[in-house]
């Protein structure tokens, strides 16, 4: 039996993600990593949508994307989904799905929400033993928000600015906000 036709709004603030096959390692190397922060880029022109944060594990990203009038959601994911796909089936002949199902999709209906979802996916590398410390996973949006890096890919979350009266403050408040959330991890 065909799978229902999903609903996803036409606009508003979704936390994506994309798994791999059977939860396999779809990004292994630099270079797969970069690829898709290409894709991103190159989508985010098409697509006009706007990227809050990001973390890119090795199974599966994270993206907090506000849509646009002119963001299709289901169209964005499939085009980067199937962009990627034929990037590894020419670079290593790979066959066979790539993706696990439907990519998951979830509205951010809230401001606090919409600032937890960022902290959370920009906590993954640390959840996934993969780093000690966010600022050492150069795969997410992490040291954009809470060093000042510069990130081609980011367009600050609106209410990064209320963290403070300067750019260092903000920096400042958000490295003391991820530093909270992952205290908090570890005492539960």
């Amino acid at each position: 039996m065909p799978r229902g036709r999903r609903i996803i709004p036409e606009y508003g603030t979704f936390h994506i993600t994309m798994r791999g096959n059977n939860k396999r390692a779809v990004f292994r190397y630099n270079h797969e990593f970069r690829f898709l922060k290409l894709l991103l880029l190159r989508y985010k022109s098409k697509f006009e949508f706007l990227l809050y944060h990001y973390a890119i594990m090795n199974n599966h990203p994270h993206l907090l994307i506000k849509a646009t009038e002119k963001t299709n959601i289901s169209k964005l994911i499939q085009g980067i989904e199937l962009a990627y796909y034929h990037y590894q089936h020419k670079r290593y002949g790979y066959t066979g799905h790539r993706w696990q199902g439907r990519f998951l999709s979830q509205v951010i209906e809230d401001e606090k929400y919409l600032f937890n979802s960022g902290i959370y996916i920009e906590k993954n590398p640390i959840k996934a033993g993969l780093v000690e410390k966010p600022e050492e996973y150069k795969w997410s949006s992490y040291r954009h928000y809470a060093f000042g890096e510069t990130d081609p890919l980011i367009d600050n979350n609106p209410l990064y600015a209320c963290l403070g009266k300067t750019d260092e403050e903000c920096q400042k408040a958000y490295r003391e906000l991820m530093a909270a959330a992952i205290l908090a991890d570890k005492n539960c």
